[in-house]
């Protein structure tokens, strides 16, 4: 299996929403066109990499230096590799 293949590790990711956003998630992901299933997970994962690419959120990742902590655990993200500087 080439490393472009191999799965990430996954961690599980526990919340609580409001009723309202719940129901509406659950309404919407049937009707996504996009040639998969969405799970719940999906979901979650697309709006946290959403949340970490804002940029007040990509400042704190960068001034903290997190993403060095990140390496230093032997973990890397390319999540900010496609957005404007």
């Amino acid at each position: 299996m080439s490393s472009a293949m191999a799965k990430v590790k996954t961690v599980q990711f526990r919340a609580q929403v409001p009723q309202d956003i719940d129901f509406l998630i659950r309404a919407i992901a049937p009707f996504k066109d996009s040639g998969k299933d969405w799970s719940l997970s999906d979901i979650v994962v697309e709006a946290l990499l959403e949340w970490l690419q804002k940029p007040e959120n990509r400042e704190l990742v960068e001034s903290h230096n997190i993403l060095e902590g990140l390496e230093r655990r032997g973990l890397t993200t390319n999540i900010y590799s496609n957005l404007p500087q």
